[in-house]
């Protein structure tokens, strides 16, 4: 067998295939180099053909290429789901070939979602979704010039409104058979002082399998909070920025003091895909742009659309794109299957034509670079540039 991806689920994989006796020939990865555990790392254009375990979440997005190599694939839940990784440490390399340290707890949580995906897929008639980016504000704590979210262009930013908000979330979830993640994202998500009211409406859900806060460790939450902030479904996601991240020292005490779950990194992997400009490109152009893209299954709620990803989500707010109405749906006005096929059958959004991609193998730039004013940029609509 080849595992396909050498991130830790990959790794857990070739755990589980040596326990079941399984010979596993190498992984096969464009992102990490050199070898895991002994077992050597090949990019997808050095295989022929082969079998294949698929370990990403976004099962679609290696098919193709195993394809590509005259391959056959199975899933990794044939060896993981009854595998317990318990006492096993991993070595997680991530594409940036750094190894992060991961707790049993997160390794489980990691696998539970690809096993879940995996499911998904192979019952295409359910409408479940694999996690969706919910902009709770556009305001943040930070002004990182290359912010790939786009929340350095905002002159005036907003908080979302809470009544719509819990509108878009009950529809969605009257037509979604589930949704396995909701990811609270922002700018910095404790900005908006209602986000704990947001949070409590995500964990009522019964088809909301977890809620995931991502911060920048600024802000600690206010008492009145917690309370919400500590259901079982929730973790958190931290961004170290060092310096920048200076009540850090102070979150990580209050969530361990809660057993709140956690993972902490470094930033890192930050490329340059936050420039609006428009390229002109082909459709077929466009269409590689956003099948290589690393954020295009980061299907994003902003003011009561849905779209593919953050970008398009932004862009669309701050007008710096035409108005590309096919690249979103109103979630409450849209039909069960139409929210299915905008999520599965897309190969391409206009907004490709504006953003200069987030492949996986794009080169890194230094992140948190800060800016001390909104950036310009042309604004459609307006002969002017926003100041």
């Amino acid at each position: 067998m080849i595992i396909f991806g050498a991130g830790v689920v990959g790794e857990a994989t070739l755990h589980a295939c040596r326990a079941k006796g399984i010979e596993v020939e190498c992984f096969v990865d464009d992102r990490i180099k050199g070898s895991l555990l002994g077992v050597p790392i090949k990019k997808t254009s050095e295989i022929k053909k082969g079998a294949f375990y698929l370990t990403s979440p976004n099962i679609l997005d290696m098919i193709g290429p195993v394809w590509g190599m005259g391959g056959s694939w199975k899933s990794c839940s044939e060896v993981l789901k009854d595998f317990d990784i318990s006492g096993i440490d991993f070595l997680s390399i991530n594409g940036n070939n750094e190894s992060s340290k991961y707790t049993t707890e997160h390794v489980k949580y990691l696998i539970r979602t690809v096993l879940h995906h995996h499911d998904d897929y192979l019952n295409p008639e359910k409408l479940s979704i694999q996690n969706v980016d919910l902009i709770v504000t556009e305001r943040c704590s930070m002004k990182c010039k290359d912010c790939a979210n786009l929340m350095q262009y905002y002159e005036n930013p907003e908080n979302a409104d809470l009544n719509e908000m819990v509108q878009t979330i009950d529809s969605l979830c009257e037509k979604a058979d589930e949704v396995y993640e909701v990811r609270v994202i922002g700018g910095e998500p404790f900005m908006n002082k209602d986000v704990h009211l947001i949070v409590e409406k995500l964990t009522s859900k019964e088809n909301i399998s977890k809620v995931s806060i991502f911060t920048n460790a600024t802000i600690v939450p206010r008492d009145p909070q917690w309370e919400a902030l500590s259901h079982p479904k929730v973790r958190f996601f931290i961004t170290d920025y060092d310096e920048l991240s200076r009540n850090l020292q102070k979150l990580l005490p209050a969530l361990e003091e809660r057993k709140i779950p956690y993972v902490s990194e470094k930033a890192n992997g930050w490329t340059d895909s936050a420039a609006l400009d428009r390229h002109g490109r082909t459709q077929e152009e466009n269409a590689s742009i956003f099948a290589s893209c690393c954020a295009k299954n980061l299907a994003t709620l902003h003011d009561g659309f849905l779209y593919r990803c953050p970008f398009s989500a932004n862009a669309d707010k701050l007008k710096a794109i035409p108005d590309y109405f096919e690249d979103r749906i109103v979630v409450r006005t849209a039909t069960r299957d139409e929210i299915r096929s905008f999520l599965r059958d897309k190969t391409s959004i206009q907004a490709c034509d504006h953003c200069n991609g987030r492949s996986y193998d794009a080169p890194v730039i230094q992140p948190a670079i800060q800016t001390k004013k909104p950036l310009t940029y042309f604004k459609y609509g307006s002969k002017s540039l926003a100041n």
